[in-house]
């Protein structure tokens, strides 16, 4: 293993055997061989000061593409993760590159929309977690072949096919991996993200760290959650100075840009965001100018929002302009293009206007302040993500110890099984398969193994 880069770790080598860890970490870091050097600070921080890892190791995406086969890079990049997680050499995997440098898989949805011919592709990062079926075997997410359908994976109907099940390609939907994302396209973004990951570990694990700040900002959306958010708030109150900001609340503070400034000056741990969104914020009270003129603290906070595109990562074919898996340019049928026959899907990598970009990837590429890491949705969320946003916050609020990457996957295990999905069938309605698929419009930009160290129960 060493040839494959030189940074590795055991156990043994932390002095960590007899360490009474209740989740091991065997943690994975495949990016470019052009973020080498910009991944080295990143690397030894790994090798030397993070107790919470078994195991750590690089592997360039090079090499990672050239040991598998495949239909694409994608295929081959989730077969090689497969091998790693079946050998017990991985439960998580940090992916260094946006779409124009990382390969990123799309999942298909029947959508009701008659110039795309009903279909339409959303980026999805779970196709990379969930690597095994329930038997221990790979799953391609690619469990229906017929004709144009051998080209589209994680296949979901009800929408549009109201016959046979919602779950066409037999996605397994468990995460056997905790899988997340820096959207960096240079080395010089990839050393910022990597800084700021560092400097969040060494600033909250520390014997000086303070009683963190968890905020919650709740503002109109299609469903009233003030209620849930509210007791989600409580829930984080034994472990964190918790700020809960709700929209149209007599004698409140609303979730509002000055509200949000407040709480950002005081440099919280996370904030959590339910309510309408867009790619440029937080609806009202979140946009790029909103941070401008506050101080970065030592550990820039976890961003967490269920409103809809905020965390855009890639263009949505066929709406937007998109290049397929053929090679082929598409204006997309928000530009006037018409498909009569099934789009053929995106390839997995989008570069230029193709990258599209939103508020979670800008905060987390920002060199000073910003975000140490940012989840959300990659196109429209509906309410049901808010079972996501309960998985996540019982998750952390539960565990003393943990990761980013333990808190996401012990959420979509709860969406999993909070919204039934395994027992969803079609109506004559479009929601049943948009709760199914929530989970997988979802992505982690941030690194699964980020450190969430143990916070103090009472007093700052």
């Amino acid at each position: 293993m060493i040839e494959l880069m030189g940074w590795i770790v055991t156990t043994a080598a932390l002095g960590l055997s007899g360490m009474d860890a209740p989740t091991p970490h065997r943690h994975l870091v495949i990016a470019p061989e052009r973020f080498r050097e910009s991944l080295r600070a990143y690397c030894d921080h790994r090798t030397k000061a993070s107790p919470h890892l078994e195991s750590f190791e690089f592997v360039t995406l090079e090499r990672a593409l050239s040991l598998e086969s495949g239909r694409d890079d994608a295929e081959r990049l989730k077969r090689f993760l497969f091998t790693r997680w079946k050998e017990g050499r991985l439960t998580s995997c940090l992916l260094v590159g946006d779409c124009d440098t990382l390969p990123m898989r799309s999942m298909t949805l029947d959508r009701g929309t008659a110039p795309a011919f009903h279909w339409a592709f959303y980026p999805c990062d779970l196709y990379y977690g969930d690597v095994a079926d329930a038997n221990g075997s790979f799953d391609d997410w690619n469990g229906r072949t017929d004709g144009f359908h051998a080209d589209y994976w994680g296949e979901v109907h009800g929408e549009t096919n109201k016959d046979g099940v919602i779950n066409a390609d037999r996605v397994d939907y468990d995460p056997e991996l905790a899988i997340g994302r820096w959207p960096v396209s240079t080395p010089e973004e990839c050393a910022a993200v990597a800084a700021k990951t560092i400097a969040f570990e060494r600033a909250t694990s520390g014997k000086d760290a303070t009683r963190p700040i968890a905020a919650f900002f709740a503002v109109g959306g299609w469903v009233d959650v003030r209620g849930r958010i509210a007791a989600l708030g409580e829930r984080m109150s034994g472990s964190h100075e918790v700020a809960v900001h709700l929209h149209d609340t007599p004698n409140g503070s609303p979730p509002n840009e000055e509200s949000m400034k407040a709480v950002l000056a005081r440099h919280p741990r996370f904030v959590f965001h339910t309510g309408h969104g867009q790619p440029w914020g937080y609806e009202g009270c979140l946009s790029l100018k909103t941070i401008k003129g506050i101080p970065p603290g030592p550990a820039q906070p976890i961003y967490f929002s269920v409103g809809c595109s905020t965390a855009e990562v890639m263009t949505q074919a066929p709406y937007q302009p998109y290049v397929d898996i053929f090679g082929t340019e598409h204006a997309g049928t928000n530009a006037g293009e018409v498909f009569t026959a099934p789009p053929p899907p995106p390839a997995v990598y989008q570069s230029g206007p193709r990258n599209t970009t939103s508020i979670a990837e800008t905060l987390v590429r920002v060199a000073d302040g910003g975000a140490v890491a940012a989840i959300g949705c990659d196109t429209g969320s509906q309410p049901c993500a808010v079972t996501l946003l309960d998985g996540f916050v019982e998750t952390i609020a539960a565990k003393g110890e943990l990761t980013l990457g333990d808190a996401w996957v012990e959420a979509i295990r709860h969406y999993r099984t909070a919204e039934r999905l395994t027992e969803l069938v079609p109506t004559a309605d479009w929601y049943p398969p948009s709760i199914f698929f929530q989970g997988m419009k979802f992505v982690v930009l941030g690194d699964p193994a980020l450190r969430l160290a143990a916070v103090p129960l009472s007093g700052p």
